[in-house]
């Protein structure tokens, strides 16, 4: 339920008006329309959260490559790497 309330001058000495709204979601009986509804709505859901995601990346990727972060990073994936390849010797 929305509550909308409009206060009017108090030059005109009226009383407020209150405008009550309600919205509500009509229920279809048939099952068919129902499971139409809610795969639409979730083809829908999935689109808007993949397309979401693609533009945070992307302005993550765009963020990151304005800074110098790739040799630190490149530094500590190489560090990683040979840990891991003397381990590898070791066994």
């Amino acid at each position: 339920m929305i509550l909308n309330l409009r206060i009017m001058s108090e030059e005109n000495n009226q009383q407020p008006e209150k405008t009550v709204e309600k919205y509500y979601i009509e229920v279809s009986a048939s099952a068919k329309k129902r499971f139409l509804i809610g795969f639409a709505g979730g083809i829908g859901w999935g689109v808007g959260l993949t397309l979401g995601t693609a533009v945070v990346v992307y302005l993550i990727g765009l963020f990151v490559s304005k800074i110098d972060f790739v040799p630190v990073f490149g530094k500590f994936a190489a560090d990683v790497i040979k840990s891991a390849q003397s381990n590898l010797t070791t066994r």
